[in-house]
């Protein structure tokens, strides 16, 4: 047992003191201590193994065992391994190999897991059980086998399920957007045919018009100016080029659909779709195409016999843009029918109207929040840790008056206040620019405090950072609690920096004397997110409590931004986007940073367009001493559902606002006139909403503060489907009265713009220094799965962290010795002199040139010896 940061033995025997004390019972030597609870874990263990195999039969013990051994149907790999597989690319095949396994695991008919079992003592085990590979599981004992297998299929099956839905998700957008592609490539093809077509029918109509105005003929004019034949000609090849008048491209997506068809119809019947109402179109409609499906039957007509059945095709889902493809009188298109019932159900899904089971992001809205109980016991308590009143009518009060004194302070600085909104010649309202108003000094002295650091290496630099702050004991093993000590710590720096710098463990090897045995297995049983989190969280502290990141700011304030990464791998989650990535595929690594030039939390790899979903989630949960009170984004991660959760939650929302003043202002009742800024748009928010979803927007809030659910899973939820849901549209409102408060504070007060430009240039910083260390690969990411990408990205923040921690230490010395020397360094000068400069750090390692030995063809150096894949399985593992 040993006493360590991060190690939940710790705990217990803290514990266990407190508890002696207090019943006045004499503590007994430490290693008696530590050896009872021990015994006393391992009891407990013992416990929770026989819980999770006590209800299993011979026949699921024999399934589980299965999953162990080589499958000839699989060319030897275990099922195990197959399950275990990330999801390509997404494509119709992709969706039927991920429907696959969940049908194979649905097959084990394994019991539900025991109520009484929390569920992170059912994720801890899982991630334990996915540290192994198969061959070491086949060593242990079967009971904690069992337990271990059981865990980690119950959380793959929810991993599965949430895989099928996104890749759903995906294969539905990508349908229709191809249909858009197709029409695109249309035009472009018949550009130079429709542009003449366009020109002789111009002149036809211009010779008409000509015609009718001078009272001439008007048939004469026209065939004058184009020949009939011509005219004729025209007009039929027009008729074959015509598009739709709204350029509704699905007529277009046929031919994609058929491809597609059986992997979606085979999700549809493999997954366990909940409506939350009663009558779901969607659902009726592909429930009715599943019937006919399994008789090798369509839906072809609005009504249609089946042996001596009538059945009448429900046609509830079919919104007026697929009525008119998919019904043709009585008849219907089968491919029409079935995409529109498709995504109708990839709607309802997204919003939650339609539960999925066994999912763990597309559970029922309400599954997501505190109980209703559990909320007003916390209301009684005053223990919601919330920032707003109870009450609904206090909170719009105090918006109103808010709103007002606003109002009149903007107005009175019109022209008057520098800095605030001004009127140009034509009176017209624009906010002038902010003037640099960074220090002279700031651009000579940065390069000399810089200059007098002294070079080192990386490895060395984690290593003397660790010296200063422990903060690689939280990286403790997974299943003893032990943190690394002596060469496992020297193993650890290299496997964080084989991931960290993208340069992949093999490579690592290459350039450290460590095995890549070794470095993977630090990889598995030391470094995971909670133990990274904990360990960015240390660093963290380390330069909030170091004098010189007065200066910087005092962990009050941040922002959150995105670092966009080409994948060059087909990876599930990349995305086509032409203005970042060009023809290749990418993603984005979301990061928050703080004012003292270090980043926190647990950093998200998102879509390109997704960063307001996630603006929020690192300020409720990152664990260091940082007190967040305000935050900043650019606009792309601005939305009044953020306006309003950070208001809710306590936190000052910043966005920088492109086009600002084009923005409506909302007010809860009229305010007469408003002088020059009556050329803003000014409309009104919907109180009575805001009063009677009070309560529940709360209930949302508080749950996001409890850490029930995370706010990007909740806003992606909210934000699906904002007009049937009532909390959706009251949040809507709420954030369109603090983005007004917010707007007529940022039109007025330059400092406070500036302050939002500075917040958003150090984490511009951040990713400069952050894409240096990332250089491996090409900077590309070659990770398929998302947990391995966010895995990644965590390693580099840290060693982005430990930098900054390790420079602040340096650049302390070096401006006391600068002020020894006579300087006088003003503040102003230091708060822009940020911690992440790289120059002077050996980031690529040592080329080591010798004299060789001669070498002839006859003398060539001797191979490597090559194992199995069996032998190296056997041989990596290590006894836990």
């Amino acid at each position: 047992m040993h006493f360590i940061y991060g190690d939940s033995h710790f705990h217990f025997s803290t514990d266990a003191l407190d508890l002696l004390r207090k019943e006045k019972i004499i503590a007994p030597l430490l290693s008696h201590l530590e050896r009872l609870i021990w015994i006393v874990l391992k009891a407990a263990e013992k416990r929770l193994f026989r819980l999770l195999t006590a209800d299993l039969t011979l026949e699921h013990r024999s399934g589980l065992d299965g999953l162990l051994h080589a499958d000839a149907g699989r060319r030897g790999t275990a099922r195990l391994s197959w399950l275990r597989e990330p999801p390509g690319v997404t494509s119709a095949k992709s969706v039927k190999q991920i429907v696959e396994r969940l049908v194979f695991l649905r097959e084990l008919e394994l019991p539900a897991m025991p109520a009484i079992l929390h569920q992170n003592r059912i994720l801890q085990l899982a991630r334990k059980c996915s540290k192994y590979q198969t061959q070491p599981l086949l060593r242990f004992k079967a009971e904690r086998r069992h337990a271990l297998l059981r865990a980690h299929l119950f959380e793959l099956s929810q991993d599965l399920t949430d895989q099928a839905l996104d890749q759903f998700d995906k294969l539905l957008g990508e349908l229709l957007r191809k249909g858009e592609r197709r029409q695109e490539k249309h035009f472009h093809t018949n550009a130079r045919k429709l542009n003449s077509h366009l020109t002789i029918l111009a002149r036809a109509a211009e010779a008409f018009l000509l015609a009718r105005t001078e009272g001439n003929d008007p048939v004469t004019a026209v065939l004058t100016a184009v020949s009939e034949p011509q005219l004729a000609a025209t007009v039929d090849s027009a008729k074959q080029l015509l598009r739709p008048e709204n350029l509704d491209s699905l007529d277009l997506i046929e031919s994609r659909y058929t491809p597609m068809r059986q992997s979606l119809l085979s999700l549809y019947q493999a997954l366990d779709f909940q409506p939350v109402r009663k009558s779901e179109p969607a659902l009726a409609a592909l429930e009715y195409v599943s019937d006919l499906a399994e008789r090798r039957k369509r839906v072809t007509a609005r009504e249609q016999k089946v042996g001596k059945v009538k059945m009448i095709a429900p046609l509830g889902h079919l919104t007026e843009r697929w009525r008119k493809h998919a019904l043709q009188g009585d008849d219907i298109a089968p491919n029409y029918y079935e995409a529109a019932a498709f995504e109708a159900l990839k709607g309802r899904v997204r919003s939650g109207d339609i539960a999925v089971g066994g999912s763990r992001r597309y559970r029922a809205f309400e599954g997501y929040l505190l109980p209703a109980p559990h909320f007003e016991h916390l209301t009684q308590k005053s223990q919601t840790r919330l920032a707003v009143s109870n009450e609904a009518e206090a909170y719009l009060a105090d918006k109103q008056r808010e709103i007002l004194e606003r109002l009149v302070a903007l107005q009175e600085s019109i022209g008057k206040v520098e800095g605030s909104l001004c009127l140009d010649e034509k009176g017209h309202l624009y906010l002038p620019p902010l003037e640099k108003e960074i220090p002279a000094e700031v651009e000579r002295m940065r390069p000399r405090a810089y200059g007098m650091l002294p070079p080192v290496k990386l490895p060395d630099l984690l290593l003397e950072l660790d010296n200063w702050t422990g903060f690689l004991r939280p990286f403790t093993h997974l299943t003893s609690g032990d943190a690394p000590v002596g060469e496992a710590k020297l193993i650890l720096v290299a496997a964080l920096m084989g991931m960290g710098m993208n340069l992949g463990l093999t490579k690592m090897e290459q350039s450290c004397p460590y095995t890549y045995r070794q470095l993977s297995w630090s990889v598995d049983w030391h470094i995971r997110e909670e133990t990274l989190l904990a360990s960015l969280a240390c660093l963290d502290n380390f330069v909030l409590s170091a004098p010189l990141s007065r200066s910087w700011g005092d962990g009050t304030t941040s922002s959150s931004d995105g670092m966009r990464m080409h994948v060059g791998v087909k990876a599930a989650n990349a995305e086509y986007n032409a203005k970042y990535f060009g023809a290749g595929r990418g993603t984005n690594i979301y990061t928050h940073a703080a004012d003292i030039w270090v980043p926190f939390g647990k950093p998200q790899v998102i879509g390109t367009n997704e960063e307001a979903l996630y603006a929020i989630d690192a300020l409720c949960h990152h664990e260091s001493d940082l007190h967040i009170r305000e935050h900043y984004t650019d606009t792309g991660g601005s939305t009044e559902h953020v306006f309003a959760l950070a208001s809710l939650l306590g936190f000052r929302f910043a966005p920088r606002i492109a086009d600002a003043l084009s923005k409506k202002l909302y007010l809860l009742d009229e305010v007469g006139e408003h002088g020059p800024l009556n050329t803003l748009l000014f409309d009104q928010v919907n109180k009575k909403l805001i009063i009677e979803q009070w309560d529940e927007m709360r209930r949302v809030a508080s749950s996001i503060r409890h850490g029930t659910v995370s706010a990007s899973l909740l806003m992606r939820k909210l934000a699906a489907y904002p007009r049937q849901n009532q909390v959706a549209r009251a949040l809507t409102e709420m954030g369109k009265l603090e983005r007004t408060v917010f707007l007529l504070e940022y039109f007025r007060d330059a400092a406070l713009r500036r302050r939002i430009l500075i917040g958003l240039n150090k984490g511009e910083a951040l990713h400069a220094l952050a894409r240096q260390l990332f250089f491996g690969r090409l900077g590309e990411l070659r990770d398929r799965a998302l947990e391995d990408q966010i895995h990644r990205a965590s390693c580099l923040h840290l060693l982005v962290a430990a930098v900054a921690a390790w420079n602040t230490i340096y650049l302390t010395e070096a401006f006391a010795t600068l002020r020894k020397g006579g300087e006088d360094i003003a503040e102003a000068t230091l708060a822009h002199i940020a911690p992440l400069g790289w120059e002077h750090i050996n980031l690529i390692g040592n080329y080591h040139f010798a004299p060789q030995p001669g070498r002839s063809l006859e003398n060539l150096r001797p191979l490597r010896v090559v194992e199995s894949k069996e032998e190296k399985e056997a041989t990596s593992w290590v006894a836990s």
